[in-house]
């Protein structure tokens, strides 16, 4: 029996202790499953040879003081020998502490059901640090050697700044650098160096800067109607200037202005600026030709006109995962520079401003420094001054051909879609920031296919009961046993059977006196004997 015990001990230890932890952290030669049936087993075999014998002294206790049917003898000597002669015991002897006994060796048999039940092996995805298998880019500064070069007279055309900006007008055409074999998921925030926009409807207040070559107020230019009109050019809030000439057709400017940088004075989220114009007058109006209420101020009103305001910020980035092609970033939060720090003067003499960088420190508690080459901010803006970006569809507004520019990427020039675009131009550039010469690599976990052990305790209830009857049934038999000096425990031996005879009172008695004699006996060697014409049989 206390192997039994030892045995249930071992396993609710082992149970315990790899309880949710991985199937690849048992080592054992023999499978986790496997050694938990094993285990059970053992315990369950030592028990019930424990409890045969105590069933096999109850058939002794019964016929102690008050005498029974021999058959009882043989009812209950045939329970301590499996389940079948269990249940035949509980329905054909009067119940008492005996039952117990058959009660656990029937229930002992849905132990092995039960124990298949406890473990569970769960599927699951461990993310786990592999190098290199899980990186993005971050970057607190940038310069580009591509920017000195081209300023400098080297045709290195690819430049990575106008790449960017030409691929941030078309959003859904590439995908943020990032390097994962399966899905990954980086647990900390990453701070990044990045460029951010914003725009505003400035109609009002451009038009109000309004002058034609024909007149001052652009309240009547008749020009206008017959499609011939004069050069009309508006300024924005910003400084950004917006010439064009009346047309009978849809008209869209784009123009940006130059760096907005004072001395002392660099403000990190308004570094320069850009506008768009988008002008379709009504085809109705021009029918009405004659008609005086209608003038060219009330047509022009209804067109479009949007600023937006190019810098640097600090983005906080957390949350963030992928899966497959598919790089997210849960949460994006945007922190302000403000005014910069301070120039670093660059090391090359004869083109020293070429190599500055401005610096923006101080930027927090727990924030880092952050620089932006001078020579590669001047080269965005000249971009984006440039015809490559900047034109109009109104050839004749001082323009000496016909160049569009990047005028067809916004559409219909509402606040949404000119915000959209200039977002994903930042956006653009930001990734651009993070993948450039300056990159530290953000070093995140990938997930792998992996098995949990989990352990059902409800279905170990049933063992643990079983086992407990069988320590009553056993402290029951000893107990009884030391009460009853004349039913020692050697009596559940057969062999004590054997030597018990039945005298004419039907008293059940036997010359062996204890385990001595008892061991004695059992090296006695007998066979079976024939006796009488009838072939009766006797030792």
């Amino acid at each position: 029996m206390s192997i039994s015990f030892v045995c249930m001990g071992a396993l609710v230890f082992i149970l315990a202790h790899f309880q949710n932890k991985l199937s690849s952290e048992w080592s054992f030669f023999i499978s986790f499953n496997a050694t938990v049936a094993i285990v059970i087993t053992a315990a369950r075999a030592t028990l019930l040879a424990a409890v045969s014998t105590c069933l096999s002294q109850e058939k002794w206790m019964r016929f102690r003081n008050k005498s029974h049917r021999l058959r009882d003898m043989a009812i209950i000597d045939t329970a301590s020998r499996g389940p079948l002669g269990s249940l035949r015991m509980l329905f054909q002897i009067s119940w008492g502490f005996a039952s117990l006994s058959a009660i656990v060796v029937i229930l002992s048999l849905l132990t092995d059901t039960f124990a298949q039940q406890v473990v569970h092996v769960e599927p699951g995805t461990l993310y786990t640090h592999q190098e290199g298998s899980a990186t993005f880019g971050y970057a607190h500064g940038f310069r580009n050697p591509k920017s000195v070069r081209m300023l400098l007279g080297y045709s290195d055309l690819a430049n990575d700044t106008p790449s960017a900006v030409i691929r941030g007008l078309r959003p859904s055409s590439w995908e943020s650098a990032f390097n994962c074999t399966s899905n990954c998921t980086w647990d900390q925030p990453y701070i990044t160096l990045g460029f951010t926009s914003t725009c505003t409807n400035v109609l009002e207040e451009t038009l109000a800067t309004l002058e034609c070559d024909c007149c001052t107020d652009a309240s009547g230019t008749e020009g206008f109607y017959d499609g011939f009109g004069d050069v009309c050019n508006m300024t924005t809030p910003r400084g950004v200037q917006l010439n064009f000439v009346p047309k009978q057709y849809a008209i869209k400017v784009l123009n940006s202005s130059s760096l907005n940088y004072g001395e002392g004075y660099l403000n990190a989220s308004d570094l320069f600026n850009a506008a768009f114009f988008h002008w379709e007058p009504r085809n109705d109006a021009y029918d009405r030709v004659t008609d005086d209420k209608i003038t060219f101020e009330t047509l022009v009103r209804k067109s479009a006109i949007v600023e937006c305001a190019l810098g640097i910020s600090l983005y906080n980035y957390s949350s963030i995962s992928s899966t497959g092609k598919n790089f997210t970033i849960g949460v994006t939060d945007e922190i302000h520079l403000g005014n910069y720090s301070g120039i670093e003067q660059g090391h090359i003499s004869q083109y020293s401003g070429r190599e500055d960088k401005a610096w923006w420190n101080g930027t927090g508690k727990g924030l880092p420094d952050v620089y932006l080459d001078m020579m590669d901010l001047k080269y965005l803006v000249n971009f984006f001054h440039s015809a490559a970006f900047c034109g109009t569809t109104n050839g004749d507004a001082g323009f000496e051909n016909f160049a569009p520019g990047a005028t067809a990427a916004f559409a219909n020039g509402s606040l949404e879609e000119v915000s959209s675009i200039f977002d994903s131009v930042a956006l653009s550039l930001t990734d651009m920031v993070r993948e450039g010469k300056q990159m530290q690599l953000a070093k995140g976990k990938t997930s792998q296919a992996v098995l949990y052990i989990r352990v059902r305790w409800i279905w170990l209830i049933l063992p643990l009961v079983v086992q407990f009857l069988g320590g009553m049934v056993l402290l029951g038999a000893v107990i009884a046993g030391y009460r009853a000096k004349e039913v020692p425990l050697w009596k559940g031996s057969v062999l004590a059977v054997l030597y018990h005879s039945v005298d004419k009172d039907g008293i059940l008695g036997t010359d062996m006196k204890g385990v001595k004699e008892l061991e004695k006996a059992e090296r006695i060697k007998a066979k079976l004997g024939k006796t009488g014409d009838n072939s009766d049989l006797s030792c």
